[in-house]
C-alpha cells in the first residue's frame, strides 16, 4: 500500500522568498481541497495576474515487499532415454555400420557430438560428410551393439 503526501505553496518566490505568513500546507489523500477562483483571485497571492505554485509530492511506503520467490519443480533429465529410443526407432538415422552380418543404423551429429573420432570423420577435413555407410572390421557385432549404445 502506497500513501502520497502532496503541499503546494503559493507565493512570490518570483519575486521575494515565500514568508511563513504566505504559505498554504495541504496534506491530503485524494482531492478533498481546492481554492475557489474568487477567493484566489481575490487573495495576495496573485502578483500582476501571475500565480507561483510550487508543489511537493512525496510518496511513503507502509508496507515493503521482498522479492518474490518462486518454487519451479525441475523433473530429472530424461534425455539419455530418449536419444536411446531414438537410435532403436531408427528415425531419422544416416549413417549405417556395418559390422559382420549385422547393421547398425545412427546419427552422425549424435555421435559426433559423443566422440571426436566421429567429428573428425564425418564433419572434418580428413572425413567424408557424404559418407552413408562405414564397415567395421575385426570386431563382434554384440561387442559393437554394446560400446554402440554407451
Amino acid at each position: 500500500m502506497l500513501v502520497s503526501s502532496l503541499s503546494f505553496s503559493f507565493g512570490e518566490s518570483g519575486w521575494d522568498n515565500i514568508s511563513s505568513h504566505n504559505t498554504l500546507l495541504m496534506h491530503f489523500r485524494g482531492y478533498k481541497r481546492f481554492f475557489r477562483r474568487t477567493t484566489l483571485e481575490t487573495s495576495d497571492y496573485l502578483k500582476d495576474d501571475c500565480l507561483i505554485m510550487n508543489c511537493t509530492v512525496g510518496v511513503v511506503r507502509t508496507h515493503l515487499e521482498g522479492p518474490k520467490q518462486y518454487s519451479i519443480s525441475v523433473p530429472p533429465s530424461d534425455m539419455g532415454q530418449g536419444l536411446k529410443e531414438l537410435l532403436e526407432s531408427e528415425a531419422g538415422c544416416d549413417i549405417a555400420f556395418q559390422v559382420g552380418d549385422e547393421t547398425f543404423k545412427a546419427h552422425k551429429l549424435i555421435l559426433a557430438a559423443r566422440s571426436p573420432v566421429f567429428r573428425a570423420q564425418f564433419f572434418g577435413l580428413v572425413g567424408d560428410p557424404k559418407m552413408d555407410k562405414v564397415a567395421v572390421k575385426d570386431v563382434d557385432p554384440l561387442i559393437f551393439k554394446v560400446s554402440f549404445f554407451f
